[in-house]
Formats: C-alpha cells, structure tokens, sequence
C-alpha cells in the first residue's frame, strides 16, 4: 500500500469532520441502548472506492457490520454476534461493534461477558474523545449516522445497567483487543514521515558535514552554504559569509 493513498484517505474523512460535525448525546436508557443508532452513513460508505488496503477494509467493516445490524433485529443473535466479531477484527477501534456484542450477550443471557465487552467499549469511546485516534477518529465521526455520543453519560448509563446486574463497572475487565487494519496504516504514516525526515534533512546534513571536514585539497568549504573556496579566500564567494 503507497503512502499517498492512506494520507489521501485521512484527509478526506478529517475534510468531512470539519465540514459537518455531529456530536450525539443520549437522551435516555432506551434510545442509548437502542442497536439502530449504529447504523453507518450508507451514501459515504458507497462513495469509498475498494481499489486499496484501507478503502477495501473499511468496506469489509462496513457490510459485516450492518449485516449483523439486520441479524441482530430479525432476533438472530449468533449470526449477529459473528458479523459483529468479524467487523471488530477488521476495525477494533471502533467501539460500536464492543456495544453491539454487549447487547447480543445481554440479549443470550450471558451478563458477564456483556459488561467486559461494555467496559471496552467505554475505553475506547474514552480514548476517543481524548484525541487518542487521530487517524480512526475522523473516519468514526464521518461514517457515524447518528454522532457520536457523550462518554460521561454514556457511562453513567452503563454503570446504571450493570449495577441492576449486581455488576460494579470498575471491576470489570475489558475484552482484549486486537490490532487492526489502521495499525499498519499508522505504521506507514511514521515510516513515510521518518523517511521524509532522513532523506530531506538528516542526510544533507551528514553529507554538508562530511564536505566541510574533508575539503578539496588548497580549498576549505563554507559552513553555510557548502561552497568550496580557496585557502586564500577570507569569505564564501557565493554567500560572502567569513571562513570560520
């Protein structure tokens, strides 16, 4: 995958995040817990091309994570969880998928399971709003139909739910997550810019070092500019900076 077409991806979806913020905060127990609030942003999913790494992952995310949105409201609630667990592979960091599975184990009856994937998604939504995904998070924000809701209220509702569990949510340990697709698009995005770093700046300069300590014999070279001058010379020809 080139460096461009990541850092041409980033910059569509930040565009789209500045152009038209959206910011959701629930109004109450049913409208939070409610599955219909993570329906993507279908008409930007479709205009994604599927012609790169990331374009195509994002649009494996995108349809598994809202064939398990119709699964999940037709009541079929292993093959909800299996779409919601590929698309959780394919993005972790986006925590809607942990919310939707929390709501699949609720619905099977498995309480525990529900709070862990509960509590990691109250962590990333929290690393969220922190800034923690400069890359994910404008994607998050854009394809995100309904905003993106508050993480105060978000988990004092969680904390409400499991406390009608029996569940205290600081004791409950999150799932673990694995890295996805933006893992190795951050990878390329450090490595273009520490290359971008070495190739324009930090070779120049070593070269620029070498050339003033290894002069051409009866000749010494300007520490500003680099020129070679005569011994003679008391000042840089090009640059009339004085020999040091």
């Amino acid at each position: 995958m080139s460096l461009r077409r990541p850092v041409f991806i980033f910059l569509f979806f930040a565009f789209l995040t500045v152009s038209f913020p959206r910011e959701a905060f629930p109004d109450g127990e049913r409208d939070f817990f409610s599955f219909e609030r993570f329906f993507l942003n279908q008409g930007l999913v479709d205009r994604i091309p599927a012609d790169g790494r990331t374009q195509t992952d994002i649009n494996i995310f995108a349809a598994n994570l809202t064939d398990g949105l119709y699964a999940f409201s037709s009541g079929r609630w292993e093959e909800a969880k299996a779409f919601f667990l590929k698309a959780r592979g394919v993005w972790p960091e986006y925590f809607g998928t942990d919310f939707l599975l929390a709501l699949v184990y609720e619905k099977e009856g498995d309480h525990g399971t529900a709070a862990r994937y509960y509590k990691s998604y109250l962590n990333k939504l929290k690393d969220f709003h922190s800034g923690r995904y400069r890359i994910s998070g404008p994607i998050i924000r854009s394809l995100s139909a309904s905003g993106v809701e508050a993480y105060p209220a978000a988990r004092q509702l969680i904390e409400q739910r499991l406390a009608g569990y029996g569940m205290d949510l600081d004791r409950v340990r999150p799932v673990i997550t694995p890295p996805g697709f933006l893992m190795p698009l951050t990878v390329v995005l450090i490595l273009g810019a520490g290359y971008a770093f070495a190739h324009f700046r930090l070779l120049p300069y070593l070269r620029m070092q070498h050339r003033i300590k290894n002069p051409p014999e009866g000749f010494w070279v300007c520490r500003n500019c680099g020129r070679a001058n005569p011994d003679l010379d008391k000042e840089c020809e090009r640059c009339r900076r004085p020999r040091h």
